[in-house]
């Protein structure tokens, strides 16, 4: 019975460790992407914002003139 009933806790033990390694991989992944999506969207603000700061000091230079 104790060879059989660790023969099945091994068994156990091994599915789980599958299955958290699946999802490791799944999460690592999704990290990436968002990591990914995050860094554009950082650099697309900070174009979008030197962007604006061209448009107000063009507009101040138009109207101190």
């Amino acid at each position: 019975m104790e060879v059989s009933d660790l023969k099945s806790k091994l068994t156990q033990r091994s599915k789980d460790n599958k299955q958290l390694k699946k999802k490791i991989k799944e999460l690592t992944i999704s990290r990436d992407e968002w990591k990914v999506k995050s860094i554009y969207h950082k650099s697309r603000a900070d174009k979008l914002a030197a962007d604006l700061k061209k448009v107000k000091d063009k507009l101040n230079e138009i109207i101190s003139h």
